[in-house]
Formats: C-alpha cells, structure tokens, sequence
C-alpha cells in the first residue's frame, strides 16, 4: 500500500506541475478550479502512461531500482556537471564551446557506457572532465572559425 502511496504522490506532483507551469501558460489564460482539476486528472493519466512505458524498457537495467536510477543518472549528470563548472570557473568559454562540448561529451560517455569497461559511477567523473577539456579546446578553435566566417561575409 505504501508503494501505491508513493506513485499517486508523484504521478499528481507531475501532473499539478505540468497543469501549472504548462497548459495554463500555453494553453488557457484563465479557468476554473474545476477545470484545472479536470486536466490534471488526464495530465495524470498521461503521467502514469509514460511511467509505464519507461519502466517496461527500464527491467533490465541493474539488480535493483536504485542502481537502474544511478545508472540512469550517471549518463547524464557528469555532463550537467561540466557544464555548470565552466560556466562558473572559465569565463572566457561562451556559450557555444559550451553548448557543443555538451553534445560531445555527452555522446562519449553513452559510448563509454555500452562498451561496458568501467563502473557506471565513473561516467560522471568521465562526462565532467569531458565537457571540461572540450569546451576549452573548441573555445580555442570557434574564435579562428568565426573570424575566418566573418571576412568570407566581408569579401
């Protein structure tokens, strides 16, 4: 009973978020709570859905729900890591050094990850350093790729 508990709080968690930071946003100015109610009941349902079809391609993943959800984590946070550490600590990498050391760090690690040669926990050190190391270098090489862009827009 208490696993039920669980899920209903956070399929209406979901489902009140997606209604207030959502559907009225884009969808309807102003309704009533009665309306609002309404669409969250289907917001739900549409939550419980995906839930359902997530953890039907997410069984074999790890021994237990815990490692599936570390093991998840880990492809993503070590990117989202390295990005909030150059953005605090190397000022002089913009945004799209950045953005592009992101994608690429990002599919290395998936890589990493299905060769299967490490611990998955290392996958975030490995997606940090990643994100780190490339947005340097691709700071380094966008200056002379956008000045060599520029003077072809001048000729």
């Amino acid at each position: 009973m208490a696993a039920w508990g669980s899920i209903a709080a956070a399929l209406n968690s979901l489902a009140a978020c997606t209604v207030i930071d959502f559907h009225k946003k884009f969808f309807v100015k102003k309704g009533s709570l009665q309306d609002d109610y309404k669409v969250s009941q289907w917001y739900t349902l549409g939550w419980g859905i995906f839930s359902i079809i997530i953890s039907m391609f997410a069984y074999n993943i790890g021994n237990s729900l815990i490692e599936a959800v570390n093991i998840i984590g880990s492809l993503f946070y070590g990117v989202i890591l390295g990005v909030f550490l150059v953005a605090f600590w190397l000022k002089f990498v913009k945004g799209n050094a950045v953005f592009y050391a992101a994608i690429i760090s990002e599919l290395l690690v998936i890589i990493v990850y299905k060769m299967d040669v490490i611990s998955f926990l290392w996958l975030n050190v490995i997606g940090a350093l990643l994100v780190i190391v490339v947005s340097v270098v691709l700071q380094m090489l966008l200056p002379s790729l956008q000045n060599n862009k520029t003077k072809d827009d001048l000729a």
